[in-house]
């Protein structure tokens, strides 16, 4: 059995993690934001926890790869709900993505892997928050320079 002071370990790393991302995506005006991001990580090791100490309870196994399997089709199917496609577009994607990766890191904390609960959430977010500023400017003067590449063949078909 888990001591309280390591489940609450375990749940506090969770929620931590939870909350460096959400306030990423927070700060970015995204729709899943601070408080989803630390309840999906908290709730991916609350389930990753009870499951571990209910089968100790009843002197069975612990299935963490059926536990790993449910909290991604769980939180597979709510950031399904999260992507919206609009005129031809599909938008936040990235967040649903967000949303799928707070909970891995979520059950790794919850199986007390702490390495890999805050490697995944330093990546996570300097995946967000950092290459999403690249992205910006890389890809935003990209566009740029077609929509004026575009604007000048229009206006050099408007003087001929």
């Amino acid at each position: 059995m888990l001591t309280w002071g390591e489940i609450l370990l375990r749940l506090v790393v969770a929620a931590l993690l939870g909350g460096l991302i959400g306030w990423e995506r927070e700060a970015r005006r995204k729709p899943a934001g601070l408080r989803t991001l630390i309840l999906v990580t908290l709730s991916a090791a609350m389930f990753v926890v009870a499951s571990q100490q209910a089968a100790l309870q009843h002197g069975e196994s612990i299935d963490a790869v059926r536990a790993m399997a449910g909290i991604a089709q769980g939180v597979g199917f709510l950031g399904a709900g999260a992507i919206v496609q609009s005129h031809g577009q599909v938008r936040w994607l990235t967040t649903a993505a967000a949303m799928w990766a707070a909970a891995a890191i979520g059950f790794a904390a919850g199986m007390g892997m702490y390495g890999v609960a805050i490697g995944g959430g330093v990546f996570v977010f300097v995946t967000l928050k950092w290459l999403a500023i690249i992205e910006d400017r890389w890809f935003q003067d990209e566009g740029k320079k077609e929509k004026k590449k575009g604007q000048n063949e229009s206006a050099e078909e408007d003087r001929s």
